[in-house]
C-alpha cells in the first residue's frame, strides 16, 4: 500500500494565497463602486539583520487591480498585486524578488487621500549567491494620493516588506526585508 506524505507547510500556503486571490476578488467586485487600476515605480532599500539599511538600492515595479468598496467618508479596496523588486546588498550580487498576492487599501476619501495597506503575497528570491527561497511576503506601508482630478489617483508611497522563508538563517544580512518607496497612479473606473 502506497502511503502518501502531507503536503509541506510551504505548499499549503501556496495553494492558501491562490484560493485566496482568486476567490477573493470574484467576491468583492460583486459589491464593488468601482474598479481600481494602479501601478507603481519606486527605490528599494535592503534592510540588514542589525537593523541598519545597506549602501544599495533598488528598483521596485508592481500593478495592481482593486474593487473599490464605499464606506462613508472611508474607501476600501481589495486588490491584488504583482511585483518585481531588486536591490544589491554592500558588494553582493543582485537580489530580485518576484510575488503575487492580495491585500487591502483604506483611507479617507478626500480630496487627497491618505491611506495605508498591507498585502500578503508568495514571493520567490532569486540571488546567484544564495539560491532562490521562497515564501510568504508581507508588506505594510502608507501612501498619500491626489484625487482631484476624476477618475485617476497620483501620488507617494513608503512600505516595509518581509519576506518570510524557509532557508531565513542561510541568508544572512539583508534576509527578505527591504523599504520600498516611490510614486503611484491609478485610474478608477
Amino acid at each position: 500500500m502506497t502511503r502518501f506524505a502531507p503536503p509541506s507547510p510551504q505548499m499549503t500556503l501556496r495553494v492558501v494565497i491562490l484560493a485566496v486571490a482568486l476567490l477573493l476578488p470574484s467576491f468583492v467586485a460583486q459589491q464593488a463602486e468601482a474598479t481600481v487600476y494602479a501601478v507603481q515605480v519606486g527605490a528599494t532599500k535592503p534592510l540588514l539583520d542589525d537593523g541598519k539599511t545597506s549602501k544599495g538600492y533598488g528598483v521596485d515595479i508592481a500593478g495592481r487591480i482593486g474593487f473599490q468598496v464605499p464606506i462613508p467618508l472611508f474607501d476600501l479596496e481589495v486588490e491584488g498585486l504583482l511585483g518585481l523588486n531588486t536591490y544589491n546588498l554592500d558588494g553582493a550580487a543582485l537580489t530580485q524578488t518576484m510575488r503575487a498576492g492580495v491585500g487591502l487599501r483604506g483611507g479617507a476619501n478626500l480630496a487627497f487621500y491618505p491611506h495605508g495597506f498591507v498585502h500578503v503575497s508568495y514571493g520567490r528570491q532569486f540571488n546567484a549567491a544564495v539560491g532562490s527561497p521562497s515564501g510568504a511576503l508581507v508588506d505594510v506601508g502608507l501612501a498619500f494620493d491626489l484625487t482631484a482630478l476624476p477618475y485617476v489617483r497620483i501620488g507617494v508611497y513608503g512600505a516595509y516588506n518581509h519576506l518570510i522563508h524557509s532557508e531565513s538563517s542561510k541568508v544572512g544580512d539583508g534576509d527578505g526585508q527591504w523599504l520600498s518607496f516611490g510614486v503611484q497612479g491609478a485610474f478608477v473606473n
